[in-house]
């Protein structure tokens, strides 16, 4: 004779009254609104429930507008603590209300791995999109010109997880790192993507070809410890079939000594100008440095995401070139 089935444990009986109907609901209570979490709570209070014979139901701090309409989807109802919710009763009753803010953001040090010098860990896993270990993770960042800390790495991965970008597998004493939604990175990125600040211009006239300039900028990097790099969409025609620009930009450190080295070679006028330098301290721009100093595809990508409607249609080759190098690995979004 087999054991009686133990009921799953509910953090909450509710009820709610209509008119003069009443509804019963079990609910599940999570602290934490991050993907993971409210997948974790559709999980468990959709079993809870339906043993119960009750209407599921799950409360957290923060629901956005698309977490609603996904219970919605589903048949769940959920509340948070900043006066949005759902409430669902199939073929009954539909209650919806949001557009208020999250007042409980995530309690880290870090506020937001999409965006600073953070998302260089994001940006790390669309370069390579597995590794066997943190280490090696922070081993590729550095050797790619990242400036991050291991503390910083885990932290972000730690993130990453929950909002299921990443997948975390224990495996001894180290854990393997995954990327299982690159589409979504992208889109995470984008939607916290802001320009670097800029210091000293240098606007003006260059005598140098083309070649002649990156050997001239490639000593001045080797000798002075300066860092220089292509602006995202100075780089585009690397990567996607664009109207190239009669201007070359470049991010870089230390302006002044740049100059020095260009010399007489360098002018600073308005009139028909080919040379704009642009003095950044934002390492996210020298993440990932191509060959004669062109931006990484994920910076181009951003930076024309972030221009005008002609910039974002030549966007969408660069993210497709991203993603499909992410199927190519057998990583598709």
């Amino acid at each position: 004779m087999q054991p009686p089935r133990r009921s799953a444990v509910v953090d909450a009986l509710v009820e709610i009254q209509w008119q003069k109907k009443k509804y019963r609901f079990a609910a599940e209570v999570k602290p934490l609104s991050t993907p993971k979490s409210l997948d974790l709570a559709v999980f468990q209070i959709r079993r809870a429930s339906e043993q119960r014979g009750l209407y599921p139901l799950v409360v957290t701090t923060f629901l956005s507008e698309e977490n609603l309409r996904r219970f919605e989807r589903e048949g769940i109802s959920g509340l948070d603590l900043c006066g949005n919710g759902v409430l669902v009763v199939p073929g009954e009753l539909l209650v919806w209300r949001s557009g208020q803010a999250n007042r409980y953001p995530r309690g880290t040090t870090i506020r937001n791995v999409y965006r600073g010098r953070s998302s260089i860990v994001a940006r790390a896993f669309l370069a390579t999109p597995h590794y066997d270990s943190v280490q090696e993770l922070l081993d590729t960042i550095r050797a790619r010109g990242g400036e991050v800390t291991l503390g910083t790495v885990s932290k972000v991965c730690s993130i990453l997880a929950e909002d299921l970008i990443i997948e975390r597998q224990e495996r001894g004493r180290t854990t393997t790192l995954t990327l299982l939604q690159p589409a979504k990175l992208l889109e995470a990125l984008a939607a916290n993507f802001q320009p670097p600040t800029v210091g000293r211009r240098f606007l003006g006239t260059c005598s140098l070809r083309t070649q002649s300039l990156v050997e001239v900028l490639a000593s001045w990097q080797t000798d002075r410890g300066g860092r220089i790099v292509r602006t995202g969409t100075a780089s585009t025609e690397y990567y996607a079939t664009m109207a190239r620009e009669p201007v070359a930009r470049f991010y870089c450190t230390q302006l002044a000594t740049l100059l020095d080295v260009l010399g007489s070679h360098a002018t600073e006028t308005t009139r028909f100008p080919n040379l704009e330098l642009l003095e950044v301290t934002d390492p996210t721009v020298y993440f990932d440095v191509r060959n004669h100093f062109v931006a990484s595809p994920i910076q181009c990508f951003l930076e024309l995401q972030a221009g005008d409607k002609r910039d974002q249609d030549t966007a969408e080759q660069v993210r497709r070139l991203i993603l499909r190098g992410m199927d190519d690995r057998g990583f598709g979004s």
